[in-house]
């Protein structure tokens, strides 16, 4: 019996990767340039839809305040750490993310 070839799925925009890279991607979102496009790649991965990519703010904003010690340890300090946490915050009416320096 002749053994079946598995089908290779097309991923758009594939070439965009360095080669070495191919065997790791599985799937490509190509998302809204909006400054939050790594969210919305990462809840169309889910499955959740682009629109909802501030629930990841948000969880990411519960994960650092929680483990505080923690990610204030990897980020460096305090003051590093206050600024990448406030940077997670979102204004609900516009959506867009505050900006703190």
């Amino acid at each position: 019996m002749k053994e079946k070839t598995p089908l290779m799925k097309f991923i758009p925009m594939l070439d965009q990767f360095p080669i070495g890279f191919h065997p790791y991607i599985t799937n490509v979102v190509d998302t809204v340039a909006d400054g939050h496009c790594g969210y919305h790649a990462i809840v169309g991965l889910l499955g959740m839809g682009e629109e909802s990519w501030v629930v990841v703010h948000m969880n990411l904003y519960k994960e650092v305040t929680q483990f505080r010690t923690e990610y204030i340890d990897l980020f460096g300090g305090d003051d590093r750490f206050e600024y990448l946490k406030n940077s997670l915050l979102v204004d609900r009416l516009s959506m867009v993310g505050n900006k703190y320096s």
